[in-house]
This record gives structure tokens, sequence and C-alpha cells, in this order.
């Protein structure tokens, strides 16, 4: 796994176990990592199910729970680097995904009892995917980028948890146990027909979307390619050992600019008028009731609402300094590419 005389660490040839493989973002990455060279496990909870994902790359699935410890040790056998991905999803039905009791049995304790394994096992390095939500949503909210240096204060249980695993595994790289590293991440997108950015695609294309106002907030966003990139760069340099990093592509959008981009994809005229913000906020406010009163998720909610007129501005200055990160992928170049996927995959040529 290392070069000898060189202070970098080689994937190909590497044994890589990754949590959370199963997801649209960790398929890639094995994907990727199969790609470089090395031999690859997933840890799943059904390996026979999960074994039909890469039928021809050779991917060893090897059954584990997070939340049952006695369940790692065997499936970290051999294994030198993890890739951790795996968090709680929330069902679709449950209203308040970001308040869900399991994201701190799942992603905290979860969390913990990995890095116990690992370390028990002689893992050498662990490579975490967090959230900026780890920092709470006013961080990005404050007129200019956040960046590392800025104090984590989550609002969810969801951001909570993130910030207790950042600091376990954070930890066991202090005492030199391991080579461990976080990313935090921002809305990621290209992730095959999921994510915030496909429902918003399709929302426009379907006439659900009223036209938005012409707002000017600021959101961080990142290619689902860049994300694994940046993984298997902090994976394999040794600077990167005991790190914090925010990624992102390094520029920032609003979400009418996205609106417009999505519409103009789709071969739609931009409107000449504009649904006012606070008949969304009233409408947000009725959503929010109903599901509070029924218990299902509602389209729109203040909570929804927060999220597409709000900032969530975030700095990558830290690991384009420190280890010369590049992005290759930017929502301009990259909206229509999606749209064109949207259609294919929906056969919806677009609303009028």
């Amino acid at each position: 796994m290392k070069d000898p005389g060189l202070d970098v660490i080689r994937l190909n040839g590497a044994r890589v176990l990754v949590t959370g493989g199963t997801g649209k973002l960790g398929r890639q990455l094995v994907s990727a990592l199969c790609d470089a060279g090395a031999r690859v496990s997933a840890l799943t909870r059904s390996p026979d199910t999960a074994s039909r994902l890469w039928p021809a790359t050779g991917v060893d699935c090897r059954y584990g729970d997070l939340a049952v410890p006695n369940s790692l040790p065997e499936a970290l056998k051999d294994i030198e680097l993890v890739f951790h991905l795996a968090s709680y999803s929330p069902r679709p039905d449950e209203p308040d995904i970001y308040e869900a009791l399991s994201h701190w049995s799942v992603t905290a304790d979860g969390t913990r009892h990995l890095v116990d394994a690992a370390v028990a096992a002689g893992v050498a390095g662990l490579i975490y995917f967090s959230s900026v939500k780890a920092m709470g949503d006013m961080a990005g909210a404050e007129g200019r980028p956040a960046d590392e240096s800025t104090p984590a204060r989550p609002e969810t249980l969801y951001g909570r948890a993130k910030l207790e695993a950042e600091h376990g595994i954070l930890q066991a790289g202090s005492n030199g146990l391991l080579h461990a590293c976080v990313l935090r991440l921002p809305m990621v997108y290209g992730l095959d027909g999921a994510g915030n950015l496909y429902r918003m695609i399709d929302a426009v294309a379907c006439g659900r979307f009223p036209p938005w106002p012409r707002v000017t907030n600021r959101r961080s966003a990142l290619h689902v390619r860049d994300a694994i990139s940046a993984a298997m760069l902090v994976a394999t340099d040794r600077r990167a050992a005991g790190q914090t990093y925010l990624v992102t592509d390094g520029s920032e959008y609003s979400t009418r600019w996205i609106y417009e981009q999505i519409r103009l994809a789709l071969g739609l005229a931009i409107p000449a008028w504009t649904l006012p913000l606070w008949s969304w906020r009233l409408a947000a406010q009725v959503g929010t009731a109903a599901e509070r009163l029924t218990g299902k998720p509602m389209p729109l909610t203040m909570a929804a609402l927060s999220k597409l007129a709000g900032d969530a501005w975030y700095g990558s200055g830290k690991i384009r300094e420190e280890l010369s990160f590049v992005s290759h992928h930017r929502l301009d170049t990259e909206i229509p590419k999606m749209v064109h996927a949207y259609r294919i995959k929906s056969g919806h040529p677009a609303a009028g």
C-alpha cells in the first residue's frame, strides 16, 4: 500500500473496504477504486443483493452491520484502507428527515464501532465522507464562504451525529492509530437520477416549480466525480492525515440561476413573471402545518424553502492550497447533461 521512500499511499493493489457502497455515491466510488486497481470490498447487510451491483468487477461483498459491533472484525479482516460513507437513510414517508433518531445510532454510534474495529484490525487509513450539515446551516449563511475554521454548530440531530462521527475518526488519527481524514461535502450532484438537483429538474419539467423570484443567494455544490477524486486524493497523500477538508467546485450558485439553466436546458423560455417570495413562504407555512398534522412529507415546507432561498456557501481553498485539488465539473456544463439524462430516463420531453 505504501510506496517505500515516498510519502504517498498507493491504491493499486490496496485492500479497500467501502461502507455505504450500495448508495448512489458509493457505487461510483467502488467503480472508481476498481478502475484504480484496488482490491475492493463492500460492507453490506445483504451481500447477495449487493453483489449484483458489480457482477463483473470482482467486488467482495462482506456482511457487516455498523449497529452490531461483533459483525465488523471479520468484515475488516486484511483491509488496509476504509472509505466510510454509510449513514442512515430516512424512509420516504419520514417528514423530518434530519431529526430521525436512527441518525445517532447509525452515524455516531456506528462510526464509533467501525473505528474501534478498524484500529483493532490494524487498518492503515480511514476516509470519512461527512457533510456541511456537521457545521450547521448558519455556518454557510454568514455572507461569506465558510471554511474549516468556522465553528461547527449543527442544529439537527443529523448534523450532530455527523460531527460526533468526525470527532471519533480524527481522535483515532491523532493517536497515530491510522491515517484519518474527513471530507465535508455540500450538495452533491450527478448521482444517476437522485439528489435535490435532479428532483428540481423533474419539478421544473413537470410544471410543478413556479417561476422562482430573483433572489440572490449563494449555494455551493460538488459533482460526484470530484467528490470521489477528493477522497482518493486524501487517501493517498500523507499530508491529509488528521485533516478536515471542505470540498466544493469552487463556484457559488443562486437558486434563480439554477432554475433558469434548467429551463433553458429543457428548451423552455424564461418566464417574464415570478412568484414572489412571500407567496412561497405562505405555501411553505401551509405545507409545514399539514406535515405536522398528517405526519406525511409535503412538497414544500419552511425547511425546504430555507434551502431554496437561503445561503449555503462554503470555500474549499484549504484542499486546493494544501493538496492541489482541482475540480473538473461545474453546473453550467453539467445541468444540460443532467437534463439530457433525465429526458432519457423519464421519457418526459418537457412541460410547456
